[in-house]
């Protein structure tokens, strides 16, 4: 009986180790899938044009110098070796953010196991891939990799803690202080990682009343790893005195953050994101009413140590925005994205009792599977679609690719940095593509748009791109006409220069999803000279 027993347990763990594998390499398949159906980001585009360098050395002089992808250097020398080994393109620049949350899904595994058992660390590692966050496993930003970096983190301390004296407990040390260092030199705000684990340990050392010391030296070590990327955060600094989301923390950060880990609502209907949020606080309910029965219960024992890094790392949101609202003065929702792998570590944690029963456990993760098939199949379906509408609208109508053609300029400028970005990349005409320039006005777009993120960065990329770039100021005094592709929104600052140096719009037709007009200024000298003649002000109505 007893031999028997322990055969079905060795067979159980087993079956939970096969199907983690199995997990993994799903969730590898259908974010390479994804990945190669989705163009870049705007924000990626600015990384590949960084990473895709010639050498390290022009990398690192790039990031202390003239930064458009404002991070440290931990990424960008991750996607620069990718690029040196599989080519320049979107899978290298994806990859740490592919790796990273791969590593995630392993690390949880682990972690969720030494505390609930190895079905409960399976659920955990499949979690993530039902929510939102699989998606910064596709986009090449620091993301997905910190996601990697913070489960690390975990399951190296809890190695470091609960193996004192094992001789294996260097190696979890070791590892400690590389998740941690790597964390903080991946994204500025990965000091935030920090919390969780020195609350753990502070609780750890008063329960014991005595110091763990090479836990504590660990830590310090990986904390001390900060001072590496001060270089490149002073270069980043320029950004922050009129960043474009400068001053606007509130707390409604907070639930942004934990709305977005899970599904970004804001394209539903009003009554659809109405019952999102109800799914969302319902989940939220169980979730903390079954943590607190463990705690009470003990029906899975945990060191309390533990439930504080848990806890902790779950309110990841609430440290975040406290550090954005007396410090950096600004935050996305997803610099506290590691949030993710405590809610994960306590689903599996809550549920692992009901996972004993070998046919609740076949139930729950049969459905986890075929949701994760389900919603990545999905996922990808509609990226693709998206795409292919994107591809389509930038075809040239006939009227515009004649207006360029009749062009003495031959030019076609854009002020909107996204779109410049994704149609200079993406416009399958060559000739077009060839045409298309970047304008930018520092004083132009903090006189419109109170800030000058575009303006700066177009004066970085001017140093290493060899992007046709100009400013506004140069291309304004410059006689005859200029076609410009046009962009009404917040990003877009023309139509209320234009109209304020009075120049005259002449409709040519609509592309790349924005409107297409040629503008023709007065010089200056005419206007002056108008003004002396005429003896008032004259507002420019035509070519000259």
């Amino acid at each position: 009986m007893a031999d028997a027993a322990m055969g079905s347990g060795i067979a159980q763990c087993r079956l939970a180790r096969v199907l983690v594998v199995v997990l993994v390499l799903l969730t590898a398949a259908l974010a390479l899938t994804w990945s190669h159906h989705k163009l870049m980001s705007q924000d990626e585009m600015y990384a590949f044009q960084t990473y895709s360098v010639p050498t390290v050395g022009k990398l690192v002089q790039v990031q202390r110098t003239w930064p458009i992808s404002l991070d440290p250097l931990l990424y960008p020398l991750l996607a620069h070796a990718g690029m040196k080994a599989f080519g320049a393109g979107p899978f290298a620049l994806r990859l740490p953010a592919l790796l990273g949350f791969l590593l995630m899904q392993v690390c949880l595994f682990f972690f969720v196991r030494n505390m609930a058992g190895e079905r409960a660390g399976l659920l955990a590692a499949a979690f993530p891939a039902l929510t939102a966050t699989l998606y910064y496993s596709i986009e090449g930003r620091p993301y997905g990799l910190m996601l990697g970096l913070y489960a690390l983190a975990l399951l190296s301390w809890q190695a470091a803690t609960r193996e004192a004296g094992n001789r294996h407990r260097g190696w979890a040390l070791a590892g400690l202080t590389a998740a941690i260092a790597a964390t903080i030199n991946a994204h500025y705000f990965g000091i935030l990682l920090l919390v969780p684990v020195c609350a753990a340990e502070g609780f750890r050392t008063l329960q014991r009343r005595r110091i763990d010391w090479p836990v504590v030296v660990a830590i310090a070590v990986g904390m001390g790893s900060f001072v590496a990327t001060w270089p490149f955060l002073k270069a980043a600094n320029e950004f922050r005195k009129n960043y474009y989301n400068s001053g606007s923390v509130n707390h409604h950060d907070i639930t942004r953050a934990y709305r977005w880990m899970f599904d970004d609502s804001a394209r539903m209907h009003v009554s659809g994101q109405r019952l999102w949020m109800v799914v969302l606080v319902l989940f939220a309910v169980w979730l903390v009413r079954g943590c607190a029965r463990q705690i009470l219960k003990c029906e899975v024992r945990i060191p309390a140590a533990e439930w504080v890094l848990l806890i902790t790392l779950a309110a990841l949101p609430f440290f975040g925005y406290f550090l954005a609202k007396f410090v950096t003065h600004m935050i996305e929702v997803r610099y506290v994205l590691g949030t993710m792998v405590g809610i994960s570590a306590m689903v599996g944690i809550v549920v692992s009792p009901r996972l004993r029963r070998n046919g609740v456990f076949a139930a729950v993760i049969s459905m986890l599977f075929v949701c994760i098939l389900g919603l990545g199949v999905l996922r990808i379906y509609v990226e693709q679609k998206s795409t292919s509408v994107e591809l389509a609208s930038m075809v040239q109508p006939a009227e515009v690719k004649a207006a360029l053609d009749a062009n003495p300029d031959g030019r076609l400028y854009v002020q909107d940095m996204g779109a410049f970005e994704e149609d200079h990349t993406y416009e399958p005409d060559a000739d077009v593509r060839a045409r298309m320039t970047l304008v930018y006005s520092r004083a132009e777009e903090l006189r419109w748009n109170r800030h000058d993120t575009m303006a700066l960065t177009a004066m970085h990329m001017q140093h290493f791109t060899g992007l046709p770039i100009v400013a506004y100021e140069d291309l304004r005094t410059q006689p005859g006409e200029h076609v410009f592709l046009l962009f009404h929104t917040g990003w877009d600052w023309t139509d209320q220069a234009f109209a304020a140096d009075g120049a005259r719009v002449r409709p040519v037709g609509k592309a790349m999803a924005g409107d297409v007009a040629g503008m023709g200024f007065f010089r200056p000298e005419t206007i002056a000279n108008a003004k002396k003649t005429m003896g008032g002000d004259v507002a420019a109505v035509g070519f000259r």
